[in-house]
C-alpha cells in the first residue's frame, strides 16, 4: 500500500497541469468574447442610468464620457487575453498578439471628440481609426487561415461541414462590419444606425470565439471518454 501511494500522487500531479491549461485557454476564449459582448449593452445601460452620460453616436465616442473607464477597462482586457491566448500555429499567434496589441491602441488613442464637429482629424483619432480597422481584418485574416486548424478532431463529416461554413460566414461578418460602419459614419447622421453597427461587428467578433469555445469543448469531451 505504501509503496503506490507516491506512484499515484506522482500521476494525480502530472495530469493535473494538463487540466489546468485547458481551463486557462477556455476563460481567456470566454474572457475575449465576453468582452465584446458586454461592452455595447454595458455603454447603453449606464448612459441610461447615469444622468452625466449621454447616449454617444458610436462605441468609441463614450471615451469622452464618465463611462470611458468601462470602454477603456474591456478593450484593454480583450486586448491582453489575445496577447496571452496562444495560437495553435505560430501564424495564428503572430495574428492574434498583434489584434491584442491593437485593441489596447484603441482603447488609448481616442477618436475624434463628438463635442467638436468639422474640427480636423487629430494624430490621435487616426491612429485610433486606423488601428481599428487592423484589429478587424487580423481577427478575420486569424478565422480565415486558422479557425479550422481543430477541425481535424472533429469524426462527424457532417459535424465539420458546419463548422467550416460557420467560420467562413463569420470571416465575412467580421470584415464587412466595420467596413460598413466607416460607410454610416461617413454617410448617415444617425447614432443609432452606427452604435448597432459597430456593436455587430464584436459580436461577429465574438461569435467565433463563442464557436471555437464550442468545438473544443466537445472535442476535448470525446477525448476524455475515450
Amino acid at each position: 500500500m505504501t509503496t503506490h501511494q507516491p506512484q499515484s500522487r506522482l500521476t494525480t500531479f502530472c495530469d493535473a497541469p494538463a487540466d489546468y491549461i485547458i481551463e486557462t485557454y477556455f476563460v481567456l476564449r470566454i474572457l475575449i468574447a465576453g468582452g465584446a459582448l458586454v461592452l455595447p449593452p454595458a455603454l447603453v445601460v449606464w448612459a441610461l442610468v447615469d444622468p452625466r452620460v449621454e447616449m454617444m453616436d458610436s462605441l468609441s465616442a463614450f471615451y469622452y464620457t464618465p463611462a470611458r473607464s468601462l470602454f477603456v477597462g474591456i478593450l484593454v482586457a480583450i486586448g491582453v487575453a489575445l496577447v496571452a491566448y496562444r495560437g495553435y500555429t505560430r501564424g495564428e499567434n503572430l495574428l492574434l498578439n498583434l489584434a491584442g496589441v491593437l485593441a489596447v491602441v484603441v482603447a488609448l488613442f481616442p477618436t475624434a471628440d463628438p463635442a467638436m464637429p468639422g474640427a480636423a482629424p487629430t494624430a490621435s483619432s487616426v491612429i485610433h481609426a486606423v488601428a481599428a480597422v487592423a484589429f478587424f481584418v487580423l481577427a478575420s485574416l486569424s478565422i480565415f487561415f486558422y479557425g479550422q486548424e481543430t477541425l481535424d478532431s472533429v469524426r462527424d463529416p457532417r459535424v465539420g461541414r458546419r463548422y467550416r461554413v460557420a467560420y467562413r460566414v463569420l470571416v465575412v461578418l467580421v470584415l464587412v462590419f466595420p467596413v460598413l460602419a466607416l460607410v454610416v459614419a461617413w454617410l448617415v447622421e444617425s447614432w443609432a444606425v452606427l452604435f448597432a453597427v459597430e456593436a455587430a461587428a464584436l459580436y461577429a467578433f465574438a461569435a467565433f470565439w463563442l464557436v471555437k469555445t464550442y468545438e473544443l469543448a466537445r472535442s476535448q469531451t470525446r477525448l476524455r471518454v475515450v
